[in-house]
């Protein structure tokens, strides 16, 4: 996910490129306040979240809400988090982080996103 808005910020800074982004799955799991901090790791980083931790806080990459923030100031960018996903990890709308717009069906986000999108990524 940190990637993912490291992405959205470059995407965004090209002068009248709009980004839209869905959060769904294992991902809408980090995407309240109170989840949002520690940083946790895939499998991939077993034996190396210490080294990663820091490298991380060096580079002022530790901080998804702050990345998501930033992204969201550097351009035309709106986020969007599953509805579906919501209630499959127990979250309340109001206790998800700030930073998103909108909570939506997968099926409302495909028809006024993706259908209309002049480029799609995937992660």
């Amino acid at each position: 996910v940190l990637h993912v808005c490291e992405l959205v910020k470059i995407a965004a800074s090209h002068d009248g490129t709009q980004v839209s982004v869905f959060f769904r799955d294992e991902s809408v799991a980090k995407m309240t306040l109170d989840k949002a901090k520690p940083l946790t790791f895939t499998e991939g980083y077993r034996g190396r979240e210490a080294r990663m931790r820091e490298y991380l806080e060096e580079q002022k990459k530790d901080d998804l809400q702050g990345l998501l923030r930033e992204a969201k100031e550097s351009g035309d960018v709106k986020f969007s988090i599953c509805r579906d996903s919501i209630k499959y990890f127990g979250h309340k709308v109001e206790d998800l982080l700030p930073e998103f717009d909108e909570v939506q069906s997968l099926e409302a986000f495909w028809k006024e996103e993706i259908l209309t999108a002049e480029q799609v990524l995937t992660f």
